[in-house]
C-alpha cells in the first residue's frame, strides 16, 4: 500500500478526494441524523417502550427482542451501517444478548431508500421503476434471512411477555429508564453528537481508504485478472463479460460499483440484478466499517458474514424474479454519469435523511399502539 501510494501519488491523491467528497457530501448528511436521532431515543428510554411493547411481534417472528424493531425500522430505511451501530447500542444498554444482537444483525443492517431509489436509480440509471426493483429484492432478502436466522442459537427463545395491560407496563419502562440516567438533557444531547460524529469520522476512512485501494486495483490489472476467472460463472448464466470489473469493483465498494454498472453497455435487467446483488451484499467497505462499529461488544461478524452472502444471492433471485413480472424498457434509462457530489444538496440531503427518521419513529409508535388495540381484542 506504501509502495504504491509512491509510485502512484496522483492517482492516490484524486481517488482520496473522490472518496472524502462522497463522505462529506453524501453519507454524513444523509446518515447523521439517524445516529443522532437513535442515541437520544436509547437515552430518553423510548427504545426501552418499543422494547416491551413491541415484543409480542418480534419474538414469534424472528425470536429477536422487542427492540428489534427499532433496530429493523432504522435499519430500512436509513442506510449502511446506521442499523449496526443502533444493535451494538442495543447491545450495550442490555436490550438484547449477544445471540439475539448476532440475529438482529442479520437482517436489521442495510442499504436505505435514500441510496437505493435517489442515488442508483434516479442518479445512476434515471429509472425509478428499477429503483423500487432494486428495493422490494433487497427487503425482501432482508426479511427471508432474518426468518431463516430465528433458528440461529434456537435454544435462546424467550416467551413474550403478558399482552394484559402492556401499554403501562411499556410506559413505566420508559420512565424507570430515564430517572434512571441522571444526565441533563443537555448532556444527553451532547454525548449523542459526540458519538454520532465518532462513527460518522470512522465510516469516513472506510470509504477514502477503500476509494484508493479500488484505484490501486484497477492500475495494477488486479480487477481484469480475476474478471478472468469468473467470466465463465458470467456466461454461463447469460451476463454480458463487460459487466464484471466493474461487479467486482461494486462487492469492494457499493457506490463506486453501482455507477460502473451503471455505465456498462449491457441489459438493464442484467445491470438491476447484479446492483441488487451487490447493494444486498454491502461491500467489504461496509464489511469493514460494521467490524468497526461492533468492535467493542461481542458480537460475532461471521454470522453477519453469512446473513449478507445469503441475502447477496436472494436479492438476485427476487430481483430476476420481479424483472420477469415488471417489465422495464430499455429506453427508460437515461445513460449519463452520475456524480454523487453535485446530485443534491448536502443539506437538502441532510432536511430528507431528519424527515423520514422522524416519520419512522412515528410509525412504529402508532403501529405500537396499534398492536397493543388488536391483542386487547383477541
Amino acid at each position: 500500500m506504501v509502495l504504491s501510494l509512491i509510485l502512484f501519488p496522483k492517482e492516490a491523491l484524486e481517488a482520496a478526494k473522490g472518496g472524502i467528497n462522497l463522505w462529506l457530501f453524501t453519507i454524513t448528511p444523509s446518515l447523521l441524523p439517524f445516529f443522532i436521532g437513535s442515541e437520544l431515543l436509547l437515552q430518553l428510554g423510548v427504545v426501552h417502550f418499543f422494547a416491551l411493547f413491541l415484543e409480542p411481534i418480534m419474538r414469534p417472528l424472528f425470536n429477536v427482542p422487542g427492540s428489534g424493531s427499532f433496530a429493523m425500522a432504522i435499519g430500512y430505511t436509513s442506510g449502511y451501517p446506521v442499523g449496526a451501530q443502533v444493535i451494538s447500542r442495543l447491545w450495550e444498554e442490555n436490550l438484547c444478548t449477544t445471540e439475539e444482537a448476532e440475529k438482529l444483525m442479520s437482517f436489521c443492517n442495510n442499504s436505505g431508500p435514500l441510496f437505493m431509489l435517489g442515488a442508483v436509480a434516479i442518479g445512476m440509471f434515471g429509472s425509478p421503476k428499477a429503483g423500487y426493483i432494486i428495493m422490494a429484492s433487497n427487503y425482501l432478502a432482508a426479511i427471508t434471512t432474518g426468518l431463516l436466522f430465528r433458528l440461529y442459537k434456537k435454544n435462546s427463545y424467550k416467551k413474550s411477555p403478558s399482552t394484559k395491560n402492556l401499554l403501562n407496563a411499556a410506559i413505566k419502562k420508559m420512565y424507570y429508564t430515564r430517572e434512571q440516567n441522571k444526565k441533563s438533557l443537555s448532556t444527553i444531547l451532547s454525548e449523542a453528537v459526540s458519538k454520532s460524529t465518532n462513527t460518522i469520522i470512522m465510516i469516513g476512512g472506510y470509504v477514502i481508504l477503500f476509494s484508493v485501494v479500488i484505484e490501486f486495483l484497477k492500475l495494477y490489472k488486479i480487477l481484469d485478472f480475476l474478471s478472468y476467472f469468473i467470466s465463465p460463472i458470467f456466461i454461463l448464466l447469460g451476463f454480458d463479460k463487460s459487466l464484471i470489473p466493474a461487479f467486482l469493483s461494486g462487492l469492494l465498494e457499493i457506490t463506486v460499483g453501482s455507477n460502473l454498472i451503471s455505465q456498462v453497455s449491457a441489459s438493464l435487467e442484467q445491470k438491476v440484478v447484479l446492483v441488487s446483488a451487490i447493494i444486498a451484499w454491502g461491500g467489504i467497505s461496509i464489511h469493514g466499517q460494521v467490524l468497526g462499529v461492533i468492535a467493542k461488544t461481542k458480537i460475532k461478524y461471521l454470522p453477519y458474514f453469512i446473513a449478507k452472502t445469503i441475502q447477496f444471492f436472494l436479492a438476485a433471485l427476487y430481483s430476476y424474479w420481479l424483472l420477469s413480472v415488471i417489465r422495464i424498457q430499455e429506453e427508460n434509462a437515461i445513460s449519463h454519469v452520475f456524480n454523487p457530489y453535485t446530485y443534491k444538496n448536502s443539506w437538502d440531503i441532510f432536511q430528507f435523511s431528519s424527515i423520514i427518521f422522524i416519520i419512522v419513529t412515528l410509525t412504529i409508535l402508532l403501529f405500537a399502539i396499534a398492536i397493543k388495540q388488536y391483542l386487547q381484542q383477541h
